[in-house]
């Protein structure tokens, strides 16, 4: 798989500086006392999201990462925080902190298994799994990491309202941020009448430049107030 050296070295930088598909099991039908069959099971239902999921934990190659996020916004299981209220995040980024690789990674499960669609947690997995050395782990993490920004990037350019990036969770947002080696000097919530956007005020610590970046909200703000219905 291949490894963009700039996103890692951000990736690594920005680490340091911040300190199911539900498989269905066959078996043949249980009898009654009588020895009669029983009717089969209904088959299993499985979600487009789970379906989705199953494909990317599989580091599928043909896994449409918009299809995956949008359905992830449509389940049960959204959670439009997407890691700041779980368990186990800020213990992954102290254990960074600490060089602690082994403990960061037991945490980052923590989260992962409440929550895979944190691209925060894969972010850290993908440091803590390289400094210990454990390349298929990081290749897993990375594959989120790369799947996650690709789709967000795709949305837009983030310099207006109109072009604004499209995240569905806190942590997309903030893991974005970090990745793109950015720091962030201002924010505030703005509106207009098609959504409602973070602002951000950035700098890039590289060449200087100060500028504007706009992330539509919206949909994660929107369910969190209660204003979406599921």
């Amino acid at each position: 798989m291949v490894r963009p050296k700039r996103r890692n070295s951000i990736l690594a930088g920005a680490m340091l500086s911040t300190g199911l598909l539900l498989a269905a099991c066959s078996s043949n039908p249980p009898r009654t006392a009588t020895g009669a069959e029983q009717s089969p099971a209904a088959p299993v239902h499985v979600s487009e999201y789970h379906r989705l999921l199953s494909e990317a934990q599989r580091l599928s190659f043909t896994l449409n990462f918009d299809q995956l996020r949008r359905a992830y916004a449509q389940s049960t299981e959204y959670n439009p925080y997407g890691g700041v209220r779980l368990e186990g995040l800020p213990e992954a980024y102290k254990a960074v902190e600490d060089g602690d690789y082994d403990a960061c990674l037991k945490y980052v499960d923590q989260v992962l298994s409440g929550n895979f669609m944190s691209l925060e947690a894969h972010m850290i997995g993908v440091v803590c799994s390289g400094r210990a050395a454990d390349l298929q782990r990081e290749d897993r993490h990375r594959y989120m990491v790369d799947g996650l920004m690709g789709s967000i990037e795709a949305s837009g350019d983030g310099r207006s309202e109109n072009s604004a990036y499209r995240t569905i969770t806190t942590s997309e947002l903030r893991g974005f941020v970090r990745l793109k080696g950015l720091q962030v000097l201002d924010r505030s919530i703005v509106y207009d009448q098609y959504g409602i956007y973070d602002k951000m005020q950035v700098r890039d610590p590289e060449s200087g430049e100060e500028y504007a970046l706009f992330f539509d909200v919206t949909e994660q703000l929107a369910y969190s107030t209660g204003d979406v219905q599921r």
